[in-house]
C-alpha cells in the first residue's frame, strides 16, 4: 500500500455546510468592486483576511502564512489580461484560488464519502505496495511469490461491487505448494485478512492482522499495525450513519471500537513516526476525533496540520484541508482555543446582511486575549477588524493598527489593506493615495498587485481625479480597473483618450468606443457621435468580444427598421435629432434602436457609492430611458397622432409580459396601464398597434 495510503483521510461533500452559512449570512452575493465586503460573498473572494470571504479562503491565507508554499499563479499580484468578468465582480473565484493555492499531493488520497465504504479506496493501491513487498523478500521461491502475486491480483473483495454484494471466496493462494516458507505464509495470512476487511468481516481481518504484527517482513509487520487501527475504525463506523439524513454529525455507538482505533493508530505514529502509513494515520486520527465528537482533539489536530501544511506527515494540501475544517468543524458549533481558528470564526461573525451592522461586542473579542496569546499580530489585526465593521469606527481602526510593520505575507498585507479602507472611511484620499501607491511594491501574492489598485482607483474616482488611472505616469496596471472605470465614470474626453491609448487593449478599446459612441446618441451629445462614428473602426470591435452584457460594438451598426416602426439606421436618427432634439420620431427611433439591440439595460445597475465606478459621473446628459421617452410623448399635445399611438403602444408593451418594467425610467401602476390601453383602443383603434394589443399587463 506503500504512500498511495499517506492520504486517506476524509473531506465532507461542501454544499449543504456553504449553502446554511450563505443562508445564515443573509444570503450569498457575486462580489463587488469594493475592497469593503462585509456581506459573505459566495465563491468569490478579496487577497487579504475579510469577513465577506469564504471561511475557506481566510484559512488558507492563514495557513500560507504559517508554512509557506509555492503559489501557482501564472502572474502573481497582477491582475488578468482581459476585462471579461466585470458582469460578475471579483479579483479571484475559489476555483482560481484553488488553481493558484493546490500542492502537488498525487500519493494522497482524499475521501469524500461519510460512509463506512471509504476503505475501498485503498484496494488498487495496496494491490501495488503488496506485489513491490513480494518482489523484496528474499526468502519466498519463485513458486510462491508467483502464486501469491496472482491470489493479489485475482482478488475480489465486497466494498468494490454494487450494493455490496458478497464477493467470491478467496482461494487458497498456496495452492500445491508442499511446504510453504514461513514467509509465504505470512504473506497468505495479509491476504486473508485483506479480503476480511474489504469484505467488511472487521473481526475476521482485526485477528489476521493481530497475528501479522510480529512477522519478520518489515513491510508485513508495519502494514498489519496500521491495518489493525483501520479496521478498528471500520468496525466502530458500521451503523454510525445509517441515520445520518442530512445531519451534521454521525451518531457512533460501538465506543470501544473507536477508542481502541485511536490507541492502535497512535501506537503505530509510536513505533513508527516517519513510516509508510504516518501521514494516513495522522489523518485518520481527525476522523476518529469527528466519530467520537471530540472537538478538543479535532481543533488540536487541525491546527497542527494547517502549521505543517507540505511536511510528510501533513496529509492534506491547503485547499482539501480548509474544505475539511469549514465542513467538519467550523460549521457544525465549532470548540476551538486556536488563534487562527477563532481569527476565521471572528472575522464570520463580522459579517453583515448589508443593512445593520454585526454584533460583535468587544468584550467578546477580549475575552479571547489568553487564547491568541503569543499572536499579538493576528489579535491585533482582529480587533482592528472588529472596531471598522462592527463599530464603524476608521478613527479607532487606524489607533489599533499602530504604525506599519513587516508581517506575513496576508497577514502583514491584510493590515496594511484595512488602513487604506479607513483612511477612505474618513475622507481622507490624498493620505489614502499615498498609502496606495507605497503599498504597491510589496503586494506580491496573487492578485494583491489589482487589490491595492483597487483601493487607489476609487481612491481617485473619489477625489475626482479618475483620469489619473490612464496617465502615463500613474497608470493602473488592472485592464478589469480602468474599463470599469471607462464604462461607469468616464467622459468623453478620457473615452478618447482610451481609444488612441497604445497600451490599451483591444478590448479595452471596443469598450472605450461602444461607451462613448452609445452615450453620445442617448445622450442628446448628437454633434459629437457624428464626429465619432466610424463604422470601419468598431466593425472590428464587435468581432472582439467586450465580455459586457449588452455591449456590443456592432449594435452600433443598426441599420433601422420597416415594422413595426419605421425608422432609418442609427446615423441618420441621430442627425434628424441633432437637427430637432424634440422629433418625436427620432426619439422613437432611438427607442427602436436600443429595443432592437437589447440595449435598454446597458446603463441599469451602477455600482453604489462604495464601490468602484460608483462616483459622480463625468459624462454629461442623463441615461436614456424609452420608457421616459414614452411618457413625454403620450403626456405632449403636440406629439402627431402616428407617434402618439406608437407611443402609448410601446409604453403598455414595456410591461409585458410579467406587469415588471423592461424599458427603464420610473414605474406606473397598472391603472395607468389600463388608461394607456384604453386610450390606443379608443382613439386609435383602426391601427395594426392597438388591433394586435390584447393586456395592459
Amino acid at each position: 500500500m506503500r504512500s498511495l495510503l499517506a492520504g486517506v483521510a476524509f473531506v465532507a461533500l461542501l454544499a449543504s455546510a456553504q449553502t446554511a452559512r450563505a443562508c445564515a449570512d443573509g444570503g450569498p452575493e457575486t462580489g463587488r468592486w469594493s475592497l469593503d465586503h462585509g456581506e459573505f460573498s459566495d465563491q468569490v473572494g478579496l487577497p487579504f483576511l475579510s469577513p465577506g470571504n469564504d471561511t475557506r479562503i481566510n484559512l488558507q491565507f492563514l495557513m500560507r502564512d504559517a508554512h509557506p508554499w509555492a503559489v501557482k499563479a501564472p502572474a502573481p499580484g497582477i491582475g488578468p489580461a482581459s476585462i471579461s468578468g466585470l458582469d460578475t465582480p471579483a479579483l479571484f473565484t475559489m476555483s482560481e484560488l484553488a488553481a493558484a493555492f493546490q500542492q502537488a499531493t498525487a500519493d494522497r488520497l482524499t475521501v469524500f464519502s461519510d460512509d463506512e465504504g471509504v476503505r475501498c479506496v485503498s484496494f488498487e493501491g495496496g494491490k501495488q505496495a503488496f506485489l513491490d513487498a513480494l518482489q523484496a523478500e528474499s526468502s519466498l521461491v519463485l513458486t510462491e511469490r508467483t502464486q501469491l502475486a496472482d491470489a493479489r491480483t485475482r482478488l475480489a473483495v465486497a466494498c468494490l461491487t454494487k450494493d455490496a454484494a458478497p464477493a467470491p471466496a478467496a482461494t487458497d493462494p498456496l495452492a500445491g505448494v508442499s511446504q510453504p516458507s514461513p514467509a509465504a505464509k505470512d504473506f497468505a495470512a495479509y491476504l486473508t485478512g485483506a479480503k476480511a476487511f474489504y469484505d467488511g468481516d472487521f473481526d475476521a481481518a482485526l485477528a489476521r492482522f493481530g497475528a501479522l504484527a510480529q512477522s519478520n517482513n518489515p513491510w508485513l509487520k508495519e502494514t498489519a499495525r496500521y491495518m489493525t487501527a483501520r479496521a478498528l475504525l471500520n468496525k466502530a463506523e458500521i451503523g454510525a450513519f445509517a441515520a445520518l439524513d442530512g445531519a451534521p454529525e454521525p451518531k457512533v455507538t460501538d465506543k470501544a471500537a473507536l477508542d481502541a482505533s485511536e490507541a492502535a493508530f497512535k501506537a503505530y505514529l509510536q513505533a513508527y513516526p516517519s513510516g509508510r502509513y504516518a501521514a494516513s494515520a495522522r489523518g485518520l486520527l481527525r476522523r476518529v476525533y469527528w466519530l467520537g465528537g471530540d472537538k478538543a482533539k479535532l481543533s488540536a489536530e487541525y491546527a497542527w496540520q494547517a502549521s505543517h501544511i507540505g511536511e510528510p506527515q501533513a496529509n492534506l494540501g491547503a485547499t482539501d484541508l480548509a474544505q475539511e475544517i469549514d465542513a467538519k468543524f467550523l460549521g457544525v458549533k465549532p470548540e476551538t482555543h486556536d488563534p487562527l481558528q477563532l481569527a476565521v470564526l471572528d472575522l464570520q461573525r463580522l459579517r453583515s446582511n448589508g443593512k445593520t451592522k454585526p454584533k460583535f461586542p468587544a468584550a467578546d473579542l477580549d475575552a479571547q486575549a489568553a487564547d491568541f496569546g503569543g499572536r499579538d499580530a493576528l489579535y491585533g489585526y482582529v480587533k482592528a477588524a472588529r472596531a471598522y465593521y462592527a463599530d464603524g469606527d476608521p478613527e479607532a481602526t487606524l489607533k489599533l493598527l499602530g504604525p506599519p510593520a513587516p508581517g506575513a505575507p496576508y497577514l502583514g498585507f491584510s493590515r496594511e489593506v484595512l488602513r487604506g479602507q479607513a483612511l477612505m472611511a474618513e475622507g481622507r484620499y490624498p493620505d489614502a493615495i499615498d498609502h496606495w501607491r507605497g503599498l504597491l511594491a510589496s503586494a506580491r501574492e496573487p492578485w494583491q498587485h489589482e487589490a491595492v489598485e483597487l483601493g487607489l482607483a476609487m481612491s481617485w474616482e473619489q477625489s475626482g481625479a479618475v483620469n489619473k488611472a490612464f496617465l502615463p505616469e500613474t497608470r493602473i496596471e488592472s485592464p478589469r480597473i480602468r474599463a470599469t472605470l471607462l464604462r461607469w465614470d468616464a467622459g468623453p474626453i478620457l473615452l478618447r483618450m482610451a481609444l488612441v491609448d497604445p497600451q490599451a487593449t483591444g478590448e479595452e478599446k471596443a469598450l472605450a468606443r461602444f461607451t462613448l459612441l452609445y452615450k453620445e446618441a442617448t445622450r442628446g451629445l448628437y454633434s459629437g457621435f457624428q464626429r465619432d462614428y466610424a463604422p470601419s473602426d468598431f466593425e472590428a470591435d464587435g468581432r472582439i468580444a467586450a465580455n459586457l452584457s449588452g455591449v456590443n460594438s456592432a449594435a452600433l451598426l443598426w441599420a433601422g427598421a420597416k415594422e413595426p416602426y419605421a425608422c432609418p439606421e442609427l446615423k441618420a436618427v441621430v442627425t434628424e435629432l441633432a437637427a430637432n432634439p424634440k422629433s418625436s420620431h427620432g426619439l422613437l427611433c432611438l427607442g427602436e434602436f436600443t429595443r432592437a439591440t437589447d440595449l435598454d439595460s446597458v446603463e441599469a445597475g451602477r455600482p453604489s457609492a462604495d464601490e468602484l465606478g460608483g462616483g459622480k459621473p463625468i459624462f454629461p446628459g442623463e441615461v436614456f430611458a424609452r420608457g421616459d421617452v414614452y411618457k413625454k410623448l403620450i403626456a405632449d399635445t403636440a406629439t402627431p397622432d402616428r407617434d402618439r399611438a406608437y407611443a402609448l403602444f410601446r409604453a403598455v408593451n414595456c410591461y409585458r409580459p410579467a406587469g415588471m418594467n423592461t424599458c427603464g425610467g420610473g414605474d406606473v401602476e397598472q391603472s395607468q396601464r389600463k388608461a394607456w390601453y384604453d386610450e390606443l383602443k379608443a382613439k386609435y383603434g383602426s391601427t395594426a398597434w392597438a388591433r394586435s394589443l390584447k393586456y395592459y399587463w
